[in-house]
């Protein structure tokens, strides 16, 4: 993920004596990249891209970057590397794929972290069940905040055929669970309220178990429900990866 502290850093950087490479690597469709897959882009792009005069003059910023890549873990879609001689080196690791790249000028090539920053669309991700909920902000294809509680178990209605248990201790379970599922969803909307403001997010998605969605969508500050763009059916006690992927896939119909 990349701020706008950091663009702006990058732009103001100003040293004609130490011109910089600066190299974009894309994992694009690979599913799982390796160090040795970004180690042969790069050096795709080096000669694609530089003539063999270039490559000798910045041979030194080259093998920095190649020892950086020999030992890089990839944790992300995008790879961006800023190297500037002995004083200047920055890393970005964006899940937003750029395209791929490699430059050499005064200052670092940032219009495409601009451009991930100006088209950048944040939605705010709810999931409820009867016991707990999960909540999460995406920006730039990334989890940015992400928390979850519980409230305690809510029982299900009780449902019978048979003669053996009395109506009236039915009626009382079944008031006792719709109480404890009224409170339920109004922690749930308490701690939305303290966990995101409105206005920072472009959009809302509300999911989890189908009975929950209508409830806890119309339980929730007008501000918020202004923003519900969909609903989706999901499990909470999955990977969190999981539920993003298919937010995502949700979101990709609104944007």
């Amino acid at each position: 993920m990349i701020s706008r502290s950091v663009v702006n850093k990058l732009a103001a950087y100003a040293d004609s004596a130490s011109p910089v490479l600066s190299v974009y690597l894309s994992a694009e469709g690979v599913k799982s990249p390796s160090s040795e897959f970004f180690v042969k882009q790069f050096h795709s792009l080096l000669h694609k891209n530089l003539d063999k005069a270039e490559r000798e003059k910045y041979a030194t910023d080259i093998a920095k970057i190649e020892e950086f890549l020999s030992d890089y873990t990839p944790l992300a879609r995008t790879l961006v590397i800023f190297s500037g001689g002995k004083h200047f080196w920055e890393v970005v690791e964006l899940e937003v794929v750029l395209p791929d790249d490699l430059s050499i000028g005064k200052t670092p090539l940032v219009g495409p972290l601009k451009k991930v920053l100006d088209e950048d669309v944040k939605y705010f991700v709810l999931l409820v069940d009867r016991e707990k909920a999960r909540m999460f902000t995406v920006s730039q294809d990334e989890i940015a905040e992400h928390e979850e509680f519980l409230t305690g178990f809510v029982p299900q209605k009780v449902r019978t055929t048979g003669r053996s248990i009395n109506r009236g201790d039915t009626d009382i379970h079944d008031r006792y669970a719709e109480g404890l599922l009224k409170h339920h969803i109004e922690l749930v909307s308490k701690n939305v309220a303290r966990f995101v403001n409105p206005a920072d997010v472009n959009f809302v998605l509300i999911g989890g178990h189908a009975e929950m969605v209508n409830k806890v969508t119309k339980s929730l500050p007008k501000a918020f429900q202004d923003k519900v763009a969909a609903t989706f059916v999901s499990e909470l006690n999955i990977p969190l990866n999981d539920i993003l992927l298919t937010s995502k896939k949700v979101a990709a119909d609104i944007k």
